[in-house]
């Protein structure tokens, strides 16, 4: 693809040149330079805890985990809390949950949830499995909450002013900031996955969308984005006095691709629109802690913040591996979780969100059938197995937790 294809299908102007393995010493236009692959792999190298890295004292409040569709579960209380209440158990301070306008299939092992399907997001909110989820300690809480015009399908079918985007986050953040005003908390209410969102049902072609339609999509997914922004921010000037913090957070899913001359939500919507927070889910980068670091500079570069935190402020909603699959070792999940927390520990990312409490998907793919499953028949996302043991990486991570502000023992 020439130069100015490229350009014109991101709209960012990435250097054409730029490739995975040859990110790090290559300048990128408006004014970002990445920092190079030899810095990278020498800072990283250092910060790794495994080999004396220090752990941050406020890791607790940074790191957690995500509770949605688990294939099992442990007591008889609603799974919602259950979940929730583990969590917090295992010392994390962030929590992350599914908030939807329909049944929320996800929750239902030891679950009557007895509200209508045209019920609103508030209606679930205020839901008492929510209630009691919420009321655990936790520093930061996510939801994610998918379009509430079409659906995660044909998303762009219909032109939208996304008024009942708007509507809704001022809603469900109107009540947060009002239940919780005295508690130091951070709810931040986000989209799933944004590239698989731009692309739809375009996955597969997506390099052979015309770039008229890449350009439809861009501006309707930055007005999606800024109808959900205005709720939450008119809701913030009406609680004024609030201790309890509400933001919302653009996610992408694709950042790579860009690199690779592929029009992405990093480069083509998030500099149309203003948002308080940019969320990762980083599937794309885990293998190459190079990939991982200077993803995260390009979007703190190409992202537009709000005036809420003062900053350009990226965070890592969705990290995970799949330990039950076949050609996985112990040894080779550890050391994939060990460099992402040097880079995460280095670039000061404020949030690392693993995939997931429990595993939500069966090797044979059958997602629809939520019966509850066993070990052998999961892929192996888990930070707690159906036995109830830690996973390979959830090990490695609870040690980060018990010495957090210091090193782990030995090193």
């Amino acid at each position: 693809m020439k130069r100015r294809d490229f350009i014109r299908r991101t709209g960012a102007g990435l250097a054409s040149s730029l490739t995975p393995s040859s990110l790090a010493s290559t300048a990128v236009a408006d004014n970002l330079r990445l920092t190079p692959a030899a810095e990278i792999q020498r800072r990283v190298l250092a910060a790794r805890p495994s080999r004396g890295g220090a752990i941050p004292a406020d890791f607790a409040k940074r790191f957690g985990a995500t509770h949605y569709d688990g294939r099992y579960h442990f007591t008889d209380q609603p799974i919602l809390v259950e979940g929730a209440r583990k969590m917090k158990e295992l010392g994390m301070g962030v929590a992350k949950f599914w908030l939807h306008e329909d049944d929320l299939p996800g929750y239902r092992y030891q679950s009557d949830w007895g509200i209508p399907l045209d019920g609103t997001l508030l209606d679930k909110l205020k839901h008492r499995y929510f209630q009691e989820a919420l009321a655990q300690p936790f520093s930061t809480i996510l939801l994610e909450i998918f379009p509430l015009t079409g659906s995660k399908t044909n998303f762009f079918d219909t032109e939208s002013d996304y008024r009942n985007e708007e509507e809704q986050f001022h809603l469900v953040a109107s009540h947060l900031l009002s239940i919780y005003q005295k508690r130091d908390v951070t709810f931040i209410l986000q989209n799933w996955e944004g590239d698989w969102l731009f692309r739809h049902n375009d996955r597969n072609t997506w390099e052979q969308t015309p770039d008229k339609e890449v350009g439809r999509r861009a501006s309707l997914f930055a007005a999606f984005l800024a109808a959900r922004q205005r709720g939450v921010e008119r809701a913030r000037r009406e609680h004024p006095s609030a201790t309890c913090r509400v933001l919302h957070c653009a996610e992408v899913n694709r950042v790579i691709d860009a690199t690779k001359g592929i029009a992405t939500v990093m480069t083509r919507v998030l500099p149309q629109v203003a948002v308080d927070l940019v969320s990762w889910s980083c599937y794309d980068a885990i293998d190459d802690p190079v990939k991982l670091w200077q993803g995260i500079e390009m979007l703190r570069h190409h992202m537009r913040p709000s005036p809420a935190l003062g900053g350009k402020r990226v965070f890592i909603g969705e990290i995970g591996e799949p330990e039950n699959l076949k050609g996985k070792s112990e040894a080779g999940v550890v050391d994939l979780w060990d460099r992402s927390m040097a880079v995460f520990f280095e670039l000061d990312v404020p949030w690392i969100v693993h995939w997931e409490l429990n595993c939500n998907e069966p090797l044979d793919g059958t997602k629809s059938d939520r019966r509850v499953r066993k070990a052998e028949e999961l892929k192996g996302f888990w930070y707690v197995r159906p036995d109830g043991s830690l996973g390979w990486g959830a090990r490695y991570l609870d040690s980060l937790l018990k010495h957090a502000g210091a090193k782990l023992p030995g090193r």
